[in-house]
């Protein structure tokens, strides 16, 4: 009876339990995160009956939750998948709105701006045409900026939106780490609280719809969470501890999404997110967005630059040159990020077409009290007391009141639609009119109606060498090549200077062209500089013909009278001369008469650029009279009663200069007279003394003796070259100006009778050279240069010297080769060897002991490094070899051989005179590199067209170069100059400059009715016919130059063309342009509602999967209350049955 009532007893415990998780379902039936809960119950231990067991009953083993976690999973990311849509889609949409919008879109803006074009076509010189353009362009730019304000306000509102989902992302993740703190209380995740799971699972659901989501869970059921595909990277929670997740636009660059995790696990970086609403907010700032406003920007930028480029090929009412149209001026950002201060900023560019954007980060310095300020590029600068950062190309002002760590970020916007404003301040300024005019002749039989205009030619990509890389301090190496030039010089230029020089037997030289064949400098003849070659080369025009008419030709019979130089050049510069002696005075024994005496005054240190000289002005004195010095003469008195008393001499032996004055024996000198000789003493050194930065100090020794040497005065005066001119000790005399060329070493060459240069190849200031041919010596010396020279009376001063140097470190004392100078051994004067030298000094004083023998003398520099040269400092050949026979090494150290010097010209006049070595008709670069001097090619005047620069020869060189641009605009100095195209020819064309009388091209002509020169288009009405002219001028021949008026629509024709022009990318036109992205946009927001509508789908069936398993089924749930209700009742029947059972039994007693 027990077991019975026992069994009756856990029937009914465990079905009053089924009954209790039943009805809870029921009444959870919609709790949001609510998971079906079931009982599970198990059969007691059975007894053993017999052979057998009896069922001893049940009992309830524990309460459990529905639960499939691949299906949370799936609902997980579908969430995540239809939250990324459904940003994208009102985002999408709200700025298809704004691009569409008739009132603030930009077609109908586009389409009013050309037709006021068009209107001003009809009559360009209406006043009311021309200021109802400007207002349509105004608005244009207006249009284009509060489109470009639309996106960024559309933006910052996607941007605030992210910023809410990323706020309850981090809040979801914060709950998520309590309920794992609650659940480190049990042991297993069976033995969790099922609410506290479905509170769980619940908030993994909301998080999933911010950001997609990977999860792994403990055996607690403790959940870790990452938001990126890898377990390890981008956790976001673990445990009890979270990161806090951040997307913000880069403060250098905010088009561009920084997504970071920071906080208690992990400071880390993500490259962005898989889905969710904050990747469907960023995926539409960053991409979509930020797409469409690059877009924009660059049809902005294109408008801006064909609008631009017409409006500055043209003139505007006044017959100016046009300005532009449109500019693109900067905006800036300017995020104060968690200042405290109340502090306002602002910023202005000076320089909008030099500024190079970038961004600023200005802090407040509290222990300076001011603001500093850094760019990107490194630039830091401190603000001014009335707090301005003057940054060169911007101004930054910060007024109000800062605190200690006040920063701020100012980040440029150089977007061009932001930035578009209408540049033009007046109507009158509208360039209509062509700025070149196109005059057909009177008598032409085929052209009756050319038309004319202007589009600036690009410059070639086709050389080797741009010409900046030729501006750097290190010459460029050149070969040989004429089949591509080795530079081009760009039209715009007022000067060129290219210096060239070629290697120790190199025969290169270069060759310039215009691109119309003209040839300008180089040599005639050779293999190409023919049409077939012309022709063959892209970079020159078509049907170009070769021309040597201007070939080295300058000033008035050059190529547009360009002044050309192609050789060498010096030139003169002002020369200052200082009186360092003044108030000098003798104390001579009475009555000493120094006639046939002298007085040397010697300079030290002096260097090559050093003179002594006498003033050539007079010196009056009472008592005396007048002292004057010409032609190193000195006399005196005046006229014809002037007598020569002394003449003087220089002698320099590179340390020192001494200028000798020999008194004459037929007049009596005394010291006061001789003190005033001394007075008329002038220093110069090739240089304008008077500057400043130029200040020498140097020491003057005044000696005074007479004819038998009994008497010797010696005086000494040191000066500094600034103090003589702050005393006003300067010559008051004509202005002199010296031209000084100084050679480097010259070639040695070698070969007796031997002509190095012929006659005519060399031209010295306009003085034709002849032969220059090697001596009986053998070899070229610096000597038989200046007596080439000389000989060509060009009125220069020809002076050669010889000067070899060795550094101190190279001698070889004891190399036991010892030294042999011009045929003659050196012997130690301290060993007596002639192989080896006991020291420096030792060498040295050898060298002088045997210079009378030698010709050469030694000296040791400040530096301690050798010197030698001549005697008498000449030029003549210094021979170093070894004592040796067969050793090639030598004392100095250096290599054995004779060594050839250089040549110094120097020109001294009242007027500026330049030292020019010009190469003649067939002369060569190889021509003054055989005198030590680099070729110089020099171009000057309005240079308004590109120029060829060719190698040709063999060999290698140097190259280098310097240019000014002009400060006048190419065009303009095309408009400066007439050009007459005369069809000479059935098949050939001449244009002539007639501003300058030069032909300028010479073309084959095969019928075209398109003709170019120099960017100036020419399209004619039919075929030239032979005799036809017609002449192209700046549009400037009214009076005094005045702008005519003629054909004042043709530019303004132009910028109407712009509207149907293919200029965009894809061949489309502007409002095709911007069309192309609204529908993109379109298309875009189209896809996204489609893919939304397919995702609610896919989420709606991920949620049905995981009801069918963990949700609350009614149906079920009243089957089971009614089988479980059965199941109780059962059980009680059994308790009743047993009960009555019970009862039975003990009535039997």
């Amino acid at each position: 009876m027990a077991d019975l009532l026992s069994i009756g007893s856990s029937g009914i415990n465990v079905y009053q339990r089924a009954l209790a998780t039943v009805s809870n379902n029921i009444a959870n039936l919609n709790t949001e995160g609510y998971s079906r809960q079931t009982t599970e119950i198990r059969q007691n231990q059975p007894t053993e009956a017999g052979n057998g067991y009896i069922g001893t009953g049940a009992y309830f083993d524990r309460v459990s939750r529905q639960y499939d976690g691949f299906l949370e999973s799936s609902l997980q990311q579908a969430t995540a998948d239809l939250g990324s849509q459904n940003s994208s889609v009102e985002y999408a949409s709200r700025l298809l709105d704004i691009l569409g919008d008739e009132d603030i879109g930009l077609t109908s803006a586009l389409t009013k701006f050309f037709a006021s074009a068009k209107n001003l076509s009809t009559d360009p010189a209406s006043t009311a045409l021309r200021g109802a353009m400007l207002r349509d362009a105004d608005a244009l730019g207006t249009r284009f900026n509060a489109l470009a304000s639309q996106l960024k306000d559309l933006g910052d509102q996607s941007l605030s939106a992210m910023e809410a989902d990323v706020r309850a992302a981090n809040a979801l993740a914060t709950q998520l780490a309590e309920i794992n703190r609650q659940m480190l209380r049990q042991s297993s995740e069976s033995a969790q609280a099922p609410e506290l799971l479905d509170r769980r699972d619940q908030l993994l659901r909301d998080l999933s719809e911010y950001v997609q989501i990977k999860t792994s869970f403990d055996s607690r059921g403790s959940v870790t969470v990452s938001v990126t595909n890898s377990p390890t990277k981008g956790v976001i929670l673990s445990g009890t501890k979270f990161s806090a997740l951040s997307v913000n636009p880069m403060e250098r660059d905010p088009s561009q999404l920084e997504y970071k995790l920071q906080g208690e696990l992990t400071n880390e970086t993500l490259t962005g997110l898989q889905s969710g609403s904050i990747s469907g907010y960023a995926g539409f700032y960053g991409r979509t967005l930020t797409g469409v406003t690059g877009a924009l920007n660059q049809l902005a930028r294109v408008f801006v630059d064909e609008v631009n480029q017409v409006q500055t090929t043209g003139l505007d009412s006044q017959g100016n040159l046009g300005t532009n149209f449109f500019e693109i001026v900067p905006a800036f950002d300017v995020n104060q990020g968690a200042s405290s201060g109340d502090f306002q900023v602002a910023v202005d560019v000076l320089d909008i077409d030099n500024y190079q954007p970038e961004s600023i980060i200005v802090a407040f310095d509290g222990s300076q009290n001011r603001w500093y300020g850094t760019t990107d590029s490194g630039q830091t600068t401190f603000a001014s007391e009335s707090g301005v950062l003057d940054f060169g190309e911007i101004v930054v002002q910060v007024s109000g009141s800062s605190s200690v760590g006040d920063r701020f970020v100012i980040t440029p916007d150089v977007g061009a639609a932001r930035g578009l404003t209408l540049a033009l301040d007046r109507a009158d300024q509208i360039a209509t009119s062509s700025l070149f005019r196109v005059t057909p002749g009177s008598g032409n039989n085929g052209i009756q109606n050319p038309d004319v205009s202007y589009l600036a030619p690009a410059m070639t990509s086709q050389t080797q060498i741009k010409l900046e890389d030729l501006t750097t301090p290190r010459p460029v190496v050149i070969q040989p090549s004429m089949s591509m030039p080795v530079t081009e010089v760009p039209a715009g230029q007022s000067e060129i200077t290219l210096a060239f020089n070629p290697d120790s037997g190199a025969d290169l030289s270069l060759q310039i062209l215009t691109t119309d064949g003209r040839h300008l400098v180089g040599t005639r003849g050779g293999e190409f500089k023919n049409d077939l070659w012309l022709n063959s080369l892209p970079q020159f025009e078509t049907h170009a013909t070769y021309d040597t008419t201007y070939l080295n030709q300058t000033g008035l019979d050059g190529y547009k009278k360009l002044d050309i130089i192609y050789g060498n050049r010096a030139e003169a510069v002002a020369v200052s001369s200082l009186l360092p002696i003044n108030g000098l005075f003798f104390e001579a024994p009475f009555g000493t008469d120094f006639q046939g005496g002298g007085l040397d005054i010697t300079l030290e240190p002096a260097t090559l650029k050093d003179r002594l000289g006498l003033n050539n002005s007079a010196f009056a004195d009472s008592l005396i009279g007048e002292v004057s010095s010409v032609d190193n003469i000195i006399y005196l008195g005046t006229g014809s009663s002037a007598e020569p008393i002394a003449h003087l001499e220089t002698i320099y032996d590179g340390q020192s200069q001494t200028l000798r004055i020999r008194f004459l024996e037929e007049n009596t000198i005394s010291d006061e007279l001789a003190a005033r000789v001394a007075s008329l003493v002038t220093f110069n050194n090739g240089e304008d003394l008077s500057d400043s930065n130029k200040t020498l100090k140097k020491r003057i020794t005044v000696e005074l003796f007479d004819q038998s040497f009994n008497v010797n005065l010696t005086q000494g005066i040191d000066f500094v070259t600034s103090d003589l001119v702050d005393a006003g000790q300067i010559t008051s005399s004509d202005q002199r100006y010296i031209a000084k060329l100084l050679s480097g070493d010259i070639e040695y060459l070698s070969g007796t009778g031997r002509v190095l240069i012929d006659d005519g190849d060399l031209v010295l200031n306009g003085v034709s050279l002849g032969d220059l041919t090697i001596g009986e010596s053998g070899v070229l010396s610096a000597t038989d240069v200046k007596t080439w020279l000389d000989q060509a009376n060009t009125g220069i001063s020809v002076s050669a010297q010889n000067t070899i140097e060795v550094v101190s470190d190279q001698l070889q004392l004891e190399s036991s080769s010892g030294l042999k100078i011009n045929g003659h051994e050196i012997t130690s004067l301290v060993l007596g060897s002639n192989l080896t030298f006991d020291s420096q000094d030792d060498l040295i004083n050898s060298i002088n002991a045997s210079s009378s023998e030698t010709g050469v003398f030694a000296r040791r520099r400040e530096n301690g490094d050798l010197i030698l040269q001549n005697l008498d400092l000449g030029g003549e050949n210094i021979a170093i070899d070894s004592a040796l026979v067969s050793s090639g090494t030598n004392a100095l150290g250096i290599t054995s051989r004779s060594y050839v010097g250089n040549i110094v010209l120097e020109l001294e006049a009242g007027d500026p005179q330049a030292i020019q070595f010009s190469l003649g008709p067939d002369g060569t670069p190889a021509d003054l590199n055989r005198l030590g001097l680099d070729t110089q090619i020099q171009i000057r005047g309005d240079i308004d067209e590109n120029l060829l620069v060719f190698a040709e020869g063999s060999g290698q060189a140097q190259l280098s170069a310097t240019h000014t641009t002009s400060d006048q605009p190419i065009v303009e100095g095309l408009r400066s100059r007439q050009f007459q195209f005369n069809f000479v020819s059935a098949n050939r064309i001449q244009i002539t400059d007639l501003t300058t009388q030069t032909v300028v091209g010479e073309r084959t002509y095969q019928g075209e009715l398109q003709l170019e020169y120099q960017g100036i288009q020419i399209s004619l009405d039919q075929p030239g016919s032979v005799g036809d002219v017609f002449t192209v001028d700046g549009n400037n021949l009214g009076p005094n130059g005045a702008f005519d008026g003629q054909g004042n629509n043709s530019n303004i024709l132009k910028l109407v063309d712009l509207e149907s022009k293919n200029v965009m990318d894809g061949g489309l036109t502007f409002s095709e342009g911007y069309l192309s992205f609204v529908g993109e946009v379109g298309n875009l927001a189209t896809q996204s509602e489609i893919a939304r509508d397919a995702l609610e789908i896919v989420q709606t069936q991920a949620i049905e999967a995981r009801d069918r398993v963990s949700g609350v089924n009614l149906d079920k749930e009243a089957a089971d209350l009614i089988r479980f209700q059965q199941a109780y009742q059962a059980s009680a029947q059994v308790m009743q049955v047993a009960s009555k059972l019970f009862d039975a039994v003990l009535q039997v007693r």
